[in-house]
């Protein structure tokens, strides 16, 4: 009789039978039996909603299709990683869901790289915008000047609030969907400066250079308070990995050593608790390095 993991496959197939079947139970009651190819559409909707939402913000050409398509390759390719070469389908589905993770992982290292480029930019962003101001005396033409000289991602941002505005949108409003698209405090910081400014008629290049040089302060104290958090951070790291590679390895070097965890209730339970432990230190590793500025 065929078997997975020294399981019956008959026995495999029981355990799914009477979950799809409690699954299928539960999903009637609570959504009034709506049909389950309505219940997928809903979530690809979703989902494909999300998706898209995260590359626009990126500039991405990639769309929800796309990258659900790169989404389910990477999820197929942890299972069969798991299953095929580390000889455990156990594995292979753990490997799936940590291999499902990367692609939002990836998002969202673009999403803080990319954060990061613009707050290095704002600087010679706000002397340029001063400059220019007290040549023109007008914000618009300081954001197309910033639109026309300067490197992404700053440029892409600054060529948005230009279209806005000479589409008929006030700049106030602008301004705002542009600390909104950002998702930066110093971009924050910068919009209430030229909104009070413009509201109450001060002087907008000596409200730029004045807000220059405090975001200089901040990114420099913000620099070291990050090389202070770095070696924690390395440990998060650390910790998040060698549970898996040492695992990894014993599976790979001698398969005999984990067969107990795989094959007894006491050896499932003890991956449970160990997974859980492991997510705790993590989360309090995270907590203890971050620092809110």
């Amino acid at each position: 009789m065929k078997s997975i993991a020294g399981i019956p496959f008959s026995t495999i197939m029981l355990f799914v039978g009477i979950a799809a079947g409690t699954m299928a139970v539960l999903v009637g009651v609570l959504q009034g039996w709506t049909p389950f190819w309505k219940l997928w559409r809903d979530k690809w909707r979703a989902y494909e909603k999300w998706a898209n939402d995260e590359l626009r913000a990126l500039y991405s050409p990639l769309r929800a299709r796309d990258f659900a398509l790169r989404h389910a390759g990477v999820i197929v390719a942890g299972v069969l990683t798991g299953g095929v070469f580390m000889g455990s389908w156990v594995y292979g589905l753990i490997l799936g869901v940590f291999f499902g993770y990367l692609p939002v992982l990836w998002i969202e290292r673009q999403k803080s790289t990319r954060r990061k480029a613009l707050n290095e930019q704002l600087d010679a962003t706000l002397q340029s915008m001063a400059n220019t101001i007290l040549v023109t005396q007008n914000l618009e033409d300081a954001f197309a000047t910033i639109a026309q000289h300067f490197d992404p991602p700053i440029s892409q941002e600054a060529d948005i609030v230009v279209k806005q505005v000479r589409l008929g949108t006030p700049m106030d409003e602008a301004l705002r969907d542009f600390s909104t698209r950002c998702h930066s405090r110093n971009v924050d910081a910068i919009v209430t400066a030229l909104t009070v400014g413009r509201q109450t008629g001060g002087e907008l290049p000596k409200v730029l250079e004045t807000t220059a040089g405090v975001l200089r302060e901040t990114m420099r104290v913000e620099g070291v308070m990050e090389s202070k958090t770095s070696e924690g951070k390395a440990q998060v790291v650390v910790m998040g990995m060698l549970p898996f590679v040492f695992g990894g390895a014993l599976q790979i070097i001698d398969p005999e050593w984990m067969q107990p965890l795989f094959h007894d209730p006491i050896g499932w339970a003890i991956i449970v608790f160990a997974c859980f432990l492991e997510a705790v230190g993590i989360a309090l590793v995270r907590k203890f390095t971050r620092i809110d500025v």
